[in-house]
């Protein structure tokens, strides 16, 4: 009986597990206040407050276990891949990846936060398989002049496309002899070197569409070079090989590169502002939402990028004809329309197609289909359908809106793109597009089989990646699409930096080739050793005048590494700005996210708003330094022992600078600091000196101080300092003629030696 009873309770709690689970219950993630020590502001999220972009939203991108379709298909496992390269033609050899900072730096366990590291890199273009199969195409080519050469006429479907279009080449073959082979390629018209096809391999798939009339497609592959190329067609008969070509031209576009660093703070809230409070960045006093301005201001940012749309299945109102949530519409009016605004630039962006908790239904969408591997059937994910016409209409009717309003700078997309593991359900149109080869019996196939077919055959290497390629091309003509509705904003999208979001269907070029202005690379949700791979990656694949931005996560459960959770955040952002592009900068970095850093408990026990944003304003100050765009350069030496340090401040100009004012922050354990001087005048280039002490209060922990130097003219320079990152330990008494003692401790080291190499 007591076993009936466990089993019974154990199948209950199961089943609860399951309904949370398809809910999206457990996905929720706590909302705490600014203020760790009290709790008078203190949320527990329920229905009503959710935060929402989850820590990894694609980890959970199938929302249930329940199979919409059940359908057996044997699958050729021959061919599977799971960790392909990606790349770009050019090899890049990236020297000391580890060793990202100054000399100077170097010799120290911790890294100054306020010292930007270098980018080094080297190119290798040899393709010898390119070379040999570049002589046998020119040697069919000039067969084709002979007798009895067969007539072909070659049609494309463009003679100009961007990095996003296909290639439909077309050929009409006359000849009275047999033909034994047709082979398509494409080349490059100036150095006659053939060129890889967007599945990574030289050969285009041909098909023959009628008696005398064939057909490949061209996918130009990631990061590929713009210019001019050449389709080939290759024909075979007993008489040899014939090659023709036709030329065409691959193109890209990009926004006017900006000027100036772009410095920007985003916010990413559900909830109506107008309930919340704000701390004063003067006296600490909570006020209105409004104050978000000042701390944006004091983080050294000019640019607001607030989420203004999402489609969820909790928010209260969403229904097909009002997809979009209506707190989130009123809180970009609200700051739009703000006296406190002054002249930070407002953005509003939307969350494009991911729509947790059942959103797309109620939205009234299509939803994207995904594949669950431990189950083999096909199931619904989170994400809406990226063939859906409807949602593509919506988004450009409240980005319209947006766009209409004067005090609004920018419109911009996140999630823009499926889950890695869904929008199987376009299987149809990606197989027509790309040209790949499908089971002799695809026809008679019904829809639910095929998209099994290539949910399980994704992993295959041509499969996979012209999976990849056509999503990026879908993700591309939405962008296009929005960007020619009328759209006059300048438009941004948030992008995933782990190989470049291909992974999802996103691309760089592809997406500055349809129509954004900025590419916001979003470098969180990756450990240490997955933020060195993309600072591998990136000068590999980028290069050029675009603008490209970076930015991290104020969450300390992502700054993973050696350092202490603040100093990873830096490092990864000083990082990604002077590697991601290997031939230009960055434009600019953002913040993510204001409402972290006011009310999430995940920036870290003991870290206070006020701490967070003196480190996005010295981030700031640095970049700022790098490109000129500072009167000042500003550092801070340490000397734990005395407890005192030296700010040290140039001028840049060519003016002197008078009434230079310095002012001061400390958090957590340090009670005061003692400048020598908080007013000074420097000479034109001329460096200043300022000698300072401090002090702890009740405790002894490292801590974080900020130097704010001021002009007379109000511009601003930050710098920060940790201390106690090097613990000042007393070196041990050497041990005198104890070699009992000496043994033990030699057989010590032995073995603290070996349990460092195990780990």
């Amino acid at each position: 009986m007591k076993k009936s009873i466990l089993a019974t309770t154990i199948l209950l709690l199961i089943s609860v597990s399951l309904i949370l689970l398809t809910f999206g219950i457990s996905e929720r993630i706590a909302i705490i206040n600014y203020n760790n020590e009290s709790t008078q502001y203190k949320l527990d999220e329920d229905n009503k407050f959710r935060r929402i972009d989850m820590y990894n939203p694609d980890s959970l991108s199938l929302a249930t276990v329940k199979p919409i379709y059940d359908y057996d298909l044997a699958v050729d496992l021959e061919d599977f891949y799971f960790k392909e390269n990606i790349s770009a033609d050019n090899k890049i050899e990236l020297l000391n990846q580890e060793l990202l900072l100054s000399e100077n730096e170097l010799n120290g366990n911790m890294p100054n936060p306020n010292v930007l590291p270098a980018l080094v890199f080297s190119a290798n273009n040899t393709d010898s398989a390119a070379d040999k199969l570049s002589e046998a195409v020119n040697t069919a080519i000039r067969n084709s002049r002979n007798r009895e050469a067969p007539r072909v006429s070659i049609d494309l479907s463009k003679i100009s496309v961007f990095r996003y279009e296909p290639v439909i080449i077309n050929a009409s073959i006359y000849t009275g002899d047999f033909i034994k082979n047709i082979s398509i390629y494409v080349r490059y018209k100036s150095d006659k070197i053939v060129k890889k096809n967007g599945d990574d391999r030289y050969a285009i798939n041909v098909f023959k569409v009628q008696n005398s009339q064939y057909k490949g497609t061209y996918l130009h592959p990631f990061g590929g070079t713009l210019g001019e190329y050449q389709a080939v067609v290759l024909v075979q008969t007993a008489k040899g090989i014939y090659g023709y070509t036709k030329d065409f031209t691959v193109k890209g576009r990009q926004s006017p590169p900006a000027k100036e660093t772009k410095k920007i703070a985003t916010l990413e809230y559900a909830i109506d502002l107008t309930t919340k409070k704000v701390p004063s960045v003067e006296t600490g006093e909570l006020t209105t939402y409004d104050a978000i301005y000042d701390w944006i201001r004091y983080m050294k940012c000019d640019i607001f990028w607030a989420i203004g749309g999402q489609t969820t299945g909790w928010t209260k109102g969403i229904n097909s004809d009002e997809p979009w949530s209506k707190d989130m519409i009123k809180n970009i009016e609200n700051l739009a329309s703000s006296k406190k605004k002054g002249n930070v630039e407002l953005g509003a962006y939307v969350m494009s197609y991911f729509a947790a908790g059942g959103g797309a239904r109620k939205g009234g969408y299509d939803v994207s289909i995904g594949y669950n591997s431990e189950t083999k059937s096909l199931v619904e994910s989170r994400h809406i359908s990226l063939a859906d016409t409807k949602r593509v209409q919506d988004i450009i009717d409240i980005l319209k809106r947006y766009d209409s309003n004067p005090n609004i700078s920018y419109v911009g997309l996140d999630f823009i793109r499926t889950g890695e593991v869904d929008g199987y359900e376009m299987v149809d149109e990606m197989v027509e597009l790309t040209g790949i080869y499908v089971p002799a019996n695809w026809n008679t196939m019904n829809k639910q089989a095929r998209m099994r077919w290539l949910a399980v055959n994704r992993g295959k290497k041509e499969i996979g990646m012209k999976w990849r390629w056509f999503r990026a091309h879908k993700e591309s003509l939405i962008i296009k699409q929005i960007k020619e509705s009328g759209i006059k904003k300048k438009l941004w999208a948030f992008t995933l930096g782990w190989a470049q979001g291909q992974e999802h269907g996103q691309d760089p070029y592809m997406f500055f080739d349809a129509g954004i202005d900025y590419d916001a690379v979003m470098i969180y949700e990756a450990n240490r050793a997955q933020h060195v791979g993309m600072l591998a990656s990136w000068p590999r694949y980028l290069s050029g005048e675009y603008n490209t931005l970076v930015g991290n996560m104020i969450d300390n459960r992502l700054q993973d590494g050696s350092l202490r959770p603040e100093l990873e955040y830096m490092k990864r952002v000083y990082e990604s700005e002077a590697k991601f592009n290997r031939s230009s900068r960055i434009r600019g970095v953002f913040f993510h996210d204001i409402s972290r850093m006011l009310w999430s408990k995940y920036k870290g026990y003991g870290n206070t708003i006020r701490e967070w944003a003196n480190i996005n304003a010295s981030i700031v100050s640095r970049i700022e330094e790098k490109y000129s765009e500072n009167p000042f350069n500003v550092s801070v030496k340490l000397d734990e022992k005395s407890r005192t340090g030296i700010l040290t401040i140039v001028n840049r100009t060519s003016k002197q600078q008078k009434n230079v004012s310095i002012k001061t922050d400390l958090s957590q354990a340090l009670s005061a600091i003692d400048l020598d001087y908080d007013t000074i005048n420097i000479e034109a280039g001329e460096t200043a000196e300022i000698n300072f002490k401090y002090a702890y209060g009740g405790s002894r922990y490292s801590s974080l101080m900020s130097f704010r130097v001021i002009s007379d003219s109000g511009e601003e320079n930050v710098a920060v300092a940790y201390t106690l990152l090097h613990t000042l330990i007393p070196k041990p008494e050497p041990v005198k003629d104890e070699s009992a003692i000496i043994a033990k401790g030699e057989e010590s080291k032995s073995n603290s030696e070996k349990n460092t190499k195990d780990n």
